[in-house]
Parts: C-alpha cells; structure tokens; sequence
C-alpha cells in the first residue's frame, strides 16, 4: 500500500505546463502555512510536478497534500507516458536529479502506475 492512501487532504488539478511549477509552490506552501515540512515539501512538489509536465503524459497534472498527525504526504498524477519514474545520480548533469533529491530529502516515497496508464508519485516528509 503506498503511503499516499493514507487519507484525505486536499486536492487541485494543474495544466501539465512548466509554466505551473511557480503556482504549484505557491498552493503546496498555502496548504501547508506553518507546518515544520513545509520547505521541504515545496521543494519536493516542485521536483515532481515539474517531472510529470516533462516525462508524464496528460493536459492536467493532479497534486493532493494530505497533513497528518506528525507527517505530509504529497501526491503528483500525470496521464502517464509509460516511462516508470527512476532516479539519476549523474553530479555532472544539467538535469535529471529531481527524485534524487526527492530520495535525499523525503521519509518515504515511491509511484504507482494506476489503472488509466497514469503514474502517482507520492513522498512523505
């Protein structure tokens, strides 16, 4: 079971466009206010939501915050594109680390390829 069925939270529906990324952060840091993860968990939604817009597929990218007791669980869903999300370690790379840092920075995370095609990634923090 992935952590992001966890409960509820809430959710918002973005255009797969990289021009999102700045208001994904700004929605993720109004959900989450004063809550300890959330530089964090800015950081991680932005690595992901920008990750769905240039390798999922779809015209709308979904983003869910569910705040937990003592953690976050964030979720990305693209359309899917068949390409199963993996980290890159390459220091010398102009992009590409995004779940590296994902990896680096949250609790837990993982992906699920859902039964549309689409893929979640979810990370705790």
């Amino acid at each position: 079971m992935s952590a992001c069925r966890a409960g509820g939270g809430r959710r918002e529906a973005f255009a797969a466009c990289v021009t999102q990324v700045a208001v994904v952060r700004r929605w993720v840091a109004e959900v989450l206010r004063e809550h300890p993860a959330l530089d964090d968990c800015v950081l991680l939604a932005s690595e992901t939501f920008t990750n769905a817009v240039l390798h999922g597929g779809g015209d709308k990218v979904e983003v869910s915050v569910d705040v937990q007791e003592r953690s976050v669980v964030v979720a990305v869903t693209d359309g899917g594109s068949g390409m199963l999300p993996h980290v890159v370690d390459e220091p010398c790379a102009l992009g590409g680390r995004g779940l590296f840092i994902v990896q680096a920075l949250a609790r837990e995370w993982g992906f699920d390829v859902l039964d549309g095609g689409g893929v979640r990634v979810w990370f705790s923090r």
